[in-house]
């Protein structure tokens, strides 16, 4: 009985995104999620070799290579789904969804997803500091596979990681938040 109640509440939370992009996103946040926890068990420093880059560290940053395929689909899914406009609103100016959301928000209700809204711009930005960590990664394995280790790209790489780690707690978080409203409604 708890785990169904449990099944629908997360359906509830992912009842507007098309089957595709679902898997996509449960993709996606089961392969980030390998990331962060692997990158806790690397040791690389500016003086690393890349002869002695541990295994961890290879499956690492080989999976993040891989990553960057199945992130190109999913950010042009939810663009697809999504535009430019609602997702980046603050590229034309347009802030009167945000606005309207940070009322709610300030009588301590949660606002429902609406174009060019916080939860499209919050979506918008975690894109964006996905796609960051894997170009920043991507530069950094480029340059420490053929020339040695950077200690500038390891360094801007590691700096973009933090905003994906970020927005993952915090995605993650808000996702808790609206599982909970839910579930107190029901």
């Amino acid at each position: 009985m708890m785990l169904s109640r449990i099944k629908e509440g997360v359906d509830t939370l992912f009842t507007n995104l098309p089957e595709s992009e679902k898997v996509l996103h449960a993709l996606t946040l089961f392969w980030v999620l390998v990331q962060i926890i692997s990158s806790n068990f690397i040791h690389v420093h500016a003086d690393t070799l890349w002869s002695s880059i541990n295994s961890i560290a290879k499956i690492h940053i080989y999976s993040g290579l891989l990553l960057i395929p199945l992130t190109l689909v999913f950010v042009y899914k939810v663009i697809k789904r999504r535009t430019i406009g609602d997702m980046y609103p603050w590229l034309s100016g347009n802030f009167t969804q945000i606005k309207q959301d940070l009322q709610c928000l300030s009588r301590v209700e949660l606002p429902e997803s609406h174009p060019a809204g916080i939860a499209a711009t919050v979506e918008g930005l975690g894109l964006l500091a996905l796609l960051l960590a894997l170009v920043t990664g991507t530069a950094w394995y480029l340059s420490a596979s053929s020339t040695g280790i950077s200690p500038e790209l390891l360094k801007i790489h590691k700096t973009s990681v933090g905003l994906i780690e970020t927005y993952f707690y915090g995605h993650g978080a808000m996702a808790l938040l609206h599982f909970i409203h839910w579930w107190r409604e029901g």
